[in-house]
């Protein structure tokens, strides 16, 4: 062999050794041990769908509804992440949960976070023999008991045209699109607040190559099935879509964004959701920045949150802006008076994995703007605001939210906590945030 070619044969056969194999992420990070678990919880015969204040039969199924769980473990700790195809899980059933899932895994329930996905389109934990206790200790001890390790990624996303503000103001007053006449022309009114289209991804793939879990974040009520079915909604259809594109089965965690005053957009066909918050989690896959030191740390922080100040009956509001619902209303406000407290358990929890990625819980259905300040002035690269968390406390909408009125805003089991919850949600938030960041 000639000298010249002898030096190029070389060469070249030094960067083809460079290059990465094509089930590899061109930089690999560190491994942690990770483990998933299914608890299938499909109803089995007709239920009554929560979500609305008239409620509906279904007994037809759509999307089936599972409990999800992923456990990690690394840094002598262990995190245990679940979520929830259901409308709602209160504290009481969380704690008693969180605690199971200690007796029977060891996991401290500090580090257990309870998340359910907000379907309007299936029954609540009372439908359920023991109110999900055991499928969601069930899913956390699978999980804890197939830990391998994987290697983790993260991405930024953004899914347009399919989620917005379902408040408008009128007449200087709030309306939601719903309570409009033709709701059609809810499009010529401003819009109180912002949506937000951009979420976080968080992928583990495992030493085959494959995607062992997905957790993603996304900002918008669980509400776009549009007929009265059984389903998980958008999340369990976006689950089927990415496990349709990438060819095998793989756990996809929807966390629940700050989502109390952002609804699917109605005037756009139903499965655009699932072609571009699918589709564009599927890109994330194509360009995940891994984790290099994947470390856990947790931060639980248990306190009361204040209740309602002067809680009263807005009759006048409710007959403008929802007259069908008046006598509903009237109830709610009236059941709640009997059980309000001066303060609420409230849990937030705090879980940074590497250097760059944090997760944040709150137990409300919390208003956009706050969950997108929050991870704006978090200090890290990657933070998902998640709701419905450990609890479920209810709407915290904004100050100028009050001001206007509407659905959110009334006193009853829907809207029940202090007026400045969400100042104190986000304040609490940043802090365990930036204690988290302190760690390194």
């Amino acid at each position: 062999m000639k000298p010249a070619l002898a030096l190029f044969t070389i060469l070249l056969l030094t960067v083809l050794r460079a290059l990465p194999a094509d089930d590899k992420p061109a930089t690999a990070g560190a491994s942690i041990d990770a483990g998933v678990g299914i608890v299938d919880i499909t109803p089995t015969e007709p239920i009554t769908l929560a979500g609305s204040p008239s409620p509906k039969k279904a007994s037809e199924v759509k999307t089936r509804l599972f409990v999800r769980a992923l456990v990690l473990s690394g840094s002598g700790k262990k995190v245990a992440i679940v979520t929830l195809d259901t409308l709602k899980y209160p504290v009481e059933l969380a704690v008693r949960a969180r605690t199971k899932i200690e007796q029977t895994t060891g996991i401290p329930a500090s580090n257990v976070i309870i998340c359910a996905s907000h379907t309007h389109f299936g029954p609540l934990w009372s439908y359920y023999p023991d109110q999900l206790v055991t499928p969601i200790a069930d899913a956390v001890a699978q999980a804890a008991g197939n830990l391998t390790p994987c290697t983790l990624g993260m991405a930024k996303g953004k899914a347009e045209g399919i989620s917005e503000c379902r408040r408008v103001i009128m007449d200087g007053h709030a309306w939601n699109r719903w309570q409009l006449e033709n709701p059609a022309e809810s499009e010529q009114y401003p819009a109180e607040g912002p949506a937000d289209p951009n979420f976080d991804v968080l992928a583990l793939k495992s030493a085959d190559g494959k995607f062992k879990a997905v957790l993603y974040n996304f900002a918008c009520h669980a509400a776009n099935t549009r007929a009265p079915l059984i389903s998980a909604d958008y999340p369990g259809e976006v689950d089927q879509y990415v496990q349709k594109q990438l060819g095998y089965p793989v756990t996809t965690l929807f966390l629940t964004g700050a989502c109390g005053d952002i609804n699917p957009t109605y005037t756009v066909k139903r499965d655009l959701f699932e072609e571009r918050l699918g589709g564009e989690i599927l890109h994330c896959l194509g360009q995940l920045e891994p984790i290099m030191r994947p470390s856990l740390s947790i931060e639980c922080r248990e306190f009361q949150m204040p209740g309602r100040e002067h809680p009263e009956f807005k009759e006048a509001e409710v007959a403008r802006n929802w007259p069908g619902q008046l006598e509903h209303y009237r109830k709610a406000y009236d059941d709640m008076k009997k059980r309000e407290k001066p303060t609420y358990q409230y849990f937030i929890t705090g879980i940074r994995i590497g250097d760059d990625f944090a997760i944040i819980t709150n137990a409300d259905e919390l208003f956009c703007s706050f969950g997108m300040s929050i991870k704006s002035h978090s200090p890290f690269k990657h933070t998902m605001t998640v709701e419905q968390t450990n609890g479920a406390h209810g709407y915290v909408p904004t100050a100028k939210a009050f001001e206007g009125g509407s659905y959110e805003t009334w006193f009853g089991e829907h809207s029940y906590l202090t007026t400045q919850a969400g100042d104190i949600i986000e304040r609490e938030s940043l802090d365990v945030l930036k204690h988290l960041k302190s760690e390194e």
